[in-house]
């Protein structure tokens, strides 16, 4: 991943974060995974493989959707524009194992431009807290550390081994075809 810089002057997370609320959150089961998706299917063949199970108690993360004023101020930080937009939490003790981002509409996002994705961390830094984009680990980051992935299709995962809650800033986008 690369660093692209911090936003904490530009952004009130703290404010952001307290908005929050109406989370949708997903865990590991059958009905949470589209097979006809062929990403979701290989997700779930690769958990399955691994050893994880339905409702495994483990896998657990909540979505939060923000208001349009934010996505409007981080696109500008970024020079993107937004596709889809979300904040996760993840629980102490929780995770999400190792996966890449599926979506059933894909090729729209593809058809607007070259996709980016980035991912910002909002809160003071926390032991345990740790986030894996292919072979890049971030643990501990500043809050309003924003990072661009190689790729909207990396390999990733989140994992809460802390105290408190972890939440991230997650941000797919676009630069528009010349």
């Amino acid at each position: 991943m690369e660093f692209i810089g911090n936003c904490a002057a530009q952004i009130d997370w703290d404010l952001e974060l307290s908005r929050l609320d109406n989370g949708i959150t997903l865990l590991y089961n059958e009905e949470s995974f589209d097979k006809s998706l062929p990403q979701f299917a290989e997700m779930d063949r690769v958990w399955q493989d691994a050893g994880y199970e339905y409702n495994d108690s483990s896998i657990e993360w909540t979505n939060y959707f923000p208001d349009s004023a934010l996505v409007s101020t981080f696109s500008e930080i970024v020079q993107a524009t937004p596709w889809m937009v979300w904040f996760s939490k993840i629980r102490p003790g929780k995770m999400a194992p190792w996966h890449v981002d599926a979506h059933s509409k894909i090729e729209e996002l593809l058809a607007l431009g070259e996709p980016v994705r980035y991912t910002c961390y909002v809160q003071e830094p926390h032991h345990a807290h740790i986030s894996v984009v292919e072979d890049h680990c971030v643990h501990l980051p500043n809050k309003g550390d924003i990072y661009k992935w190689p790729s909207y299709e990396s390999w990733h995962c989140g994992v809460n081994a802390g105290l408190s809650n972890k939440f991230m800033f997650n941000y797919w986008g676009y630069i528009e075809h010349q």
